[in-house]
């Protein structure tokens, strides 16, 4: 086990400082922009911590999703792409055709949706979600 902190604790860190000793000092006129600051440090903590395991598992949705729609829904080796954007863009695609309208198909789609939406919403306003995992 490492001592020498990551990326995630060093933005916790300036964060705290910042909120505890920069933000009491500051002029009325700076505190939206350095509250604004924190917000991001926070998201960017979360999502250094948290980001490639959401991305890994949308990743893995997305190709079993599209597998399952069928050709209507693949394009040259789509299921096997581990391009999240690529992926991304052949689900619009397959929904635009019609991949996804039978029942089972769309319970599927709207399962991956709420799931990736969930993950990322953990990431970037985590406050949102409470009450509702």
């Amino acid at each position: 086990m490492s001592d020498i902190p990551d990326a995630s604790n060093l933005l916790a860190t300036a964060r705290e400082v910042l909120v505890k000793d920069f933000l009491p000092v500051l002029p009325d006129e700076l505190r939206h922009a350095a509250l604004m600051i924190a917000n991001a440090m926070a998201i960017s903590a979360r999502e250094y911590r948290q980001g490639e395991e959401a991305l890994r598992a949308e990743t893995a949705r997305l190709r079993v999703l599209l597998e399952s729609a069928g050709p209507a829904a693949t394009g040259p080796g789509a299921p096997h792409d581990t391009d999240p954007v690529a992926l991304r863009r052949l689900l619009v695609a397959a929904i635009r055709a019609g991949a996804f309208d039978d029942p089972p198909r769309n319970a599927a789609l709207v399962d991956h949706l709420t799931r990736s939406s969930a993950d990322w919403t953990t990431i970037s306003n985590p406050k949102a979600l409470r009450g509702t995992r």
